[in-house]
C-alpha cells in the first residue's frame, strides 16, 4: 500500500478475525517502529509483543479498563522505553513516533490495530497490571499498548475536522 493512503486510511480496529500474525509480520511490524526517529537517536524503546490471552485477560479485567476488547486480540504490544538507555524528557514521544510507524505500517500490511493508552493518573491499577503481566523492571516505562490482529470489522470513515480549523499559515 502506498504510504499516504495507509495514513489516510488508517482507523482504529477493535475487533479482529481469530487469525494468528505470522511471526515475520511480527517483527516486520518492530521494524518499522524501531526506524523512527529519536532524540539524539537514542532509540529508547522496547516492545514486548505476547499472544498470551491470560496476560491479555489479567490487563483488561480492570474495572477502570475501558478495552476490554483487547483480552480477544490475537496480539498485543507494549510500547515502553528503557530509561537506562536514554535519560531525556523526550522518552515518551519518541516511542510515539516508533507507535506511529507500527500503526500506519499494520495498516499498510492489512492488520488492524488500536491504541490504547497504558497509563492514567486517575487510574494507576492499569499501568501497574501491565507492569505485573509484563514483568517490567523500574527502569522500563510503559507507555501504551497495541492490540493487533486481522479486522473483523469496517469501521466508518472517521469524521475530520476541516484544514481551515488546523492549519495556519505564518502566524495564528
Amino acid at each position: 500500500m502506498e504510504a499516504l493512503k495507509a495514513i489516510n486510511t488508517r482507523r482504529s480496529i477493535r475487533k479482529y478475525q481469530r487469525r494468528k500474525i505470522p511471526s515475520r509480520v511480527v517483527k516486520e511490524l518492530i521494524k518499522a517502529g524501531a526506524n523512527a526517529p529519536s532524540s539524539f537517536n537514542s532509540q529508547p524503546w522496547v516492545f514486548i509483543t505476547t499472544t498470551d490471552k491470560n496476560k491479555m485477560k489479567q490487563i483488561s479485567e480492570y474495572k477502570s479498563q475501558r478495552s476490554k476488547f483487547m483480552a480477544d486480540a490475537p496480539l498485543l504490544i507494549a510500547c515502553c522505553y528503557d530509561e537506562t538507555r536514554a535519560k531525556t524528557v523526550h522518552n515518551p514521544e519518541n516511542v510515539a513516533c516508533a507507535v506511529e510507524n507500527i500503526l500506519i505500517a499494520s495498516n499498510a500490511m492489512g492488520i488492524g490495530t488500536c491504541y490504547i493508552g497504558a497509563f492514567d493518573p486517575e487510574y494507576p491499577e492499569i499501568e501497574k497490571s501491565i507492569i505485573k503481566a509484563f514483568r517490567l523492571p523500574k527502569h522500563v516505562k510503559v507507555v501504551c499498548l497495541i492490540t493487533a490482529g486481522y479486522p473483523d470489522e469496517k469501521p466508518k470513515p472517521k469524521k475530520m475536522r476541516k484544514l481551515s480549523e488546523i492549519w495556519k499559515n505564518e502566524v495564528f
